[in-house]
């Protein structure tokens, strides 16, 4: 009896490690798009701040 409990909770844990390897993947590739986002806007914000620094100071 006991070994058989023993099994299903092996299982059991291989499936949760098989899901949680998943989502840890997805997580990262996230995570990446979001790193790579935030260096595209923050770029655009800072030549935003040059652009509009020079054309006030231009006047």
């Amino acid at each position: 009896m006991k070994l058989k409990i023993k099994k299903f909770i092996y299982l059991v844990n291989d499936l949760t490690n098989i899901l949680l390897m998943k989502s840890r993947e997805e997580a990262e590739i996230k995570l990446k798009k979001l790193h790579f986002t935030l260096v595209i806007v923050s770029m655009f914000l800072v030549l935003s701040l040059i652009l509009n620094t020079y054309l006030y100071y231009k006047k």
